[in-house]
């Protein structure tokens, strides 16, 4: 691929990432304020709110979806620095959360040309823009009315990773580099790379850096048992510059009674085996049908590494774990390597000529990520509640965050729960399904109150029970209904569609 063409399709990358949040902006009306977000909002407000506290010149982290937040740590601190770096150029964090997801996934599209590059030299026009730009084969699931893993397990394919957050993009960067520095015949003048390489990716994601560990480590084994020449210092650098961060989030995680809860109640199982393999074919199948033709290229230390990826990726992804789905993190990038490296065996079994297997395989791949970009830019253009503030919502929270410090309790529909960190250290009752305690309790809870399910003694011994101090009444709450305790009352403050009561006044 020229370069003249090459930059050409990175822009052209770049733009169609962006087409959700270009609609957004150009779908904004006065009344309506879009969110910034295109993949999973719902996660996507949950790192708006880690960017808030560093915005608000904090370094810890605690659960801010959640009543009682408890005691602060180190942890996400990729999202408070980044909140701490908006704030300092008065950059809205909306804005700096796309223009950090585009710069991320850049990185990780200049990662990518470059291990196309040390795997197929010259020839790599095709895998390249599977790499980039691909997906799986889920989209046969959905005339049944269901996503294939592909349209949603968004840490193991770039593409999705991109357009869903920043930190998933940058860390299959940090993978794909460290496989990179660790296939240098001259890995000495590497260290520094190493060490930046397991530190940043222990501090984006720790499984990861787990996956990585066990690849490097299963590789450097491999290049003892067969006599090769394999230094341990590159390994013994790595695992000692992410392991000490590693351990502090599993502390952490675990080391008060609200994380732990949290930790708890954070379930990621692994899509089933079919769906998995549906999700990385055609792919599977040209490495089970060409894994002769791949194994004979092995020579080559980095098509070893992503044999060990690929197996290793597998392999975690059914242990027993609540976070198991975790480790399926970059996992289309090795096997779309060894599914373009076995393509000529595999074509030589089915009959077929191989350049018309290679562009047949591409078109499948490349129809979940073109419906992604479709289905999201129409759920944007559409106004989606989901994806935009509703008329008054921004000023009845900013409005709020400047009473009594802005760290009172707010009683709000679970979608205004989602928004209000996102843009204030407002607390709320409920907001996210992992981030808030006891979420599926509280849920129904804060849905009960506002559809009016509660008698009035009920409302106000809930009231007073939580210690809410505010409750926020918009159209997202109008569509659940009216509580009893409203009725007839005057809201302290009006904003539009937004009524804003004191509990205070209104329970004696």
């Amino acid at each position: 691929m020229k370069n003249r063409y090459r930059s050409f399709f990175i822009a052209a990358l770049l733009v169609v990432s962006a087409l959700p949040d270009i609609i957004g902006c150009i779908r904004s009306v006065s009344e309506l304020s879009y969110s910034g977000l295109v993949f999973n909002p719902i996660d996507g407000y949950s790192y708006l709110a880690k960017m808030q506290i560093g915005k608000s010149g904090e370094w810890l982290f605690t659960l801010p979806f959640t009543a009682n937040p408890g005691e602060g740590r180190l942890l996400f601190p990729f999202y408070i620095a980044s909140g701490h770096i908006f704030g300092w150029l008065g950059i809205p964090l909306s804005v700096g959360f796309v223009v950090l997801r585009l710069l991320c996934f850049g990185l990780l599209i200049l990662s990518l040309i470059r291990l196309s590059e040390k795997v197929f030299n010259d020839n790599f026009s095709l895998i390249f823009l599977v790499l980039t730009a691909g997906g799986g084969l889920g989209w046969l699931l959905l005339p049944t009315g269901n996503f294939g893993a592909d349209f949603w397990v968004a840490e193991a394919f770039p593409f999705l990773s991109g357009l869903a957050n920043p930190h998933f993009p940058l860390a299959l960067c940090l993978m794909v580099f460290t496989i990179l520095l660790f296939s240098d015949s001259n890995q000495a003048a590497k260290y520094p790379g190493i060490m930046f390489c397991g530190f940043f990716l222990s501090i984006l994601s720790p499984f990861g850096f787990f996956v990585s560990c066990g690849v490097l480590s299963i590789s450097w084994l491999w290049e003892r048992i067969n006599g090769r020449q394999s230094v341990i210092w590159p390994l013994l650098i790595f695992l000692f510059s992410g392991i000490p961060y590693a351990a502090y989030q599993y502390w952490a995680v675990n080391s008060t009674p609200e994380f732990a809860a949290w930790t708890a109640q954070n379930q990621t199982p692994s899509p089933a085996v079919w769906d998995v393999a549906l999700t990385f074919s055609p792919w599977i199948v040209l490495i089970v049908l060409g894994w002769r033709g791949i194994w004979a290229q092995n020579e080559n230390p980095i098509i070893r590494k992503l044999i060990i990826w690929m197996v290793v990726g597998l392999v975690l992804t059914v242990i027993p774990f609540n976070l198991q789905r975790r480790f399926l993190i970059g996992l289309y990038i090795p096997i779309a390597c060894l599914g373009f490296l076995g393509l000529d065996r595999a074509a030589s079994t089915i009959k077929i000529q191989a350049r018309k297997l290679a562009v047949i395989c591409t078109a499948l791949s490349l129809i979940t990520p073109f419906l992604l970009v479709v289905m999201t830019s129409s759920v944007i253009a559409s106004h989606n509640p989901l994806y935009y503030f509703q008329p008054g919502e921004v000023s009845a929270i900013q409005w709020l965050s400047k009473q009594d410090g802005g760290r009172d309790l707010v009683l709000a529909d679970g979608q205004t729960g989602s928004l209000i960190p996102a843009i204030s250290r407002l607390r709320v009752l409920y907001g996210h399904p992992f981030e808030t305690i006891d979420a599926e309790n509280k849920k129904d809870q804060v849905e009960d109150f506002f559809s009016g399910k509660m008698t009035r003694d009920e409302e106000e011994k809930y009231l007073k029970e939580n210690s809410i101090k505010w409750i926020f009444y918009g159209s997202r709450e109008q569509n659940l209904g009216k509580p009893d305790i409203l009725k007839d009352k005057n809201p302290i403050k009006q904003f539009e569609n937004v009524s804003i009561f004191s509990v205070t006044e209104l329970v004696r």
